[in-house]
């Protein structure tokens, strides 16, 4: 028998941007809190999400190193270049992880490296100074330690071509930029059509998440420490996958 998965998440806080204000009142522009998940087990662990600034990759890996756990992948889940731009400062620190993401998501990734030039504008001197992409990935699912992890190719929701990830064990689905919470989701890039997508992308989660949801949660948590993963009260592991505080202004300048 497979020994049993736990999840833990780390927050990075909000951070200023160099960019106009979209308008002349309310609070200054800034990138809303972000988190990265990781699920582990007895020896291995994944991590969803790489955070994008090159302090914030530091951090997510100094943290990831508190589980003494072995990082076997990293899945990105979708091609906006603030889930991925920490890839390279995270593979520096585990060379033997695997970083993957669906082939769509990496060929919008591409696309966004291009994109490079804008975001060091707003966060100058900040990103990393090498930008890895994911590696494709053409199953629907990858295993952790015996338990399958599984991709939900969810289409365009914030980004195109976006995805959660499933995990079966823990009742859990890690929701990307699918799920938000407490905060205006990004809508700049979508369409009528793109939005009852996004609807119906919700839906999709619904019967996979019985008992817990990761989320692209917008709210202050603090980052999590490595001692539990289960919030006070609750029966179930839970988790947030990217987080913006209630009321943050993103620039116009976005993916």
């Amino acid at each position: 028998m497979a020994p049993p998965l736990s999840v833990n998440v780390f927050t990075a806080p909000e951070k200023e941007l160099v960019a106009e204000r979209s308008r002349p009142f309310g609070p200054p522009p800034a990138w809303d809190p972000m988190t990265s998940t990781l699920v582990f087990g007895e020896h291995d662990a994944v991590l969803v999400d790489a955070l994008t600034t090159a302090a914030e990759a530091e951090a997510l890996a100094a943290w990831v190193g508190l589980h003494h756990r072995n990082l076997t992948t990293i899945y990105i889940t979708h091609g906006h270049l603030d889930h991925f731009a920490g890839l390279g400062v995270l593979l520096h620190h585990f060379p033997g992880a695997r970083a993957i993401a669906t082939a769509k998501t990496v060929e919008y990734a591409l696309k966004q490296v291009g994109r490079l030039p804008v975001y060091r504008k707003l966060w100058p001197g900040q990103l990393p100074a090498a930008t890895a992409v994911p590696e494709p990935w053409n199953e629907e699912t990858f295993s952790l330690e015996g338990h399958e992890l599984r991709i939900i190719e969810q289409g365009q929701t914030d980004a195109v071509d976006s995805t959660s990830l499933h995990v079966p064990v823990l009742d859990l689905v890690i929701g990307g930029d699918v799920l938000y919470n407490r905060c205006h989701m990004f809508v700049a890039a979508t369409t009528p059509e793109s939005r009852e997508n996004w609807i119906a992308a919700l839906d999709r989660l619904s019967p996979s998440t019985r008992r817990s949801r990761s989320r692209a949660t917008r709210s202050r948590a603090l980052p999590t420490l490595p001692t539990s993963s289960r919030r006070p009260g609750s029966t179930s592991p839970t988790s947030a996958a990217s987080s913006r505080r209630p009321g943050a202004t993103r620039s116009s300048t976005t993916p």
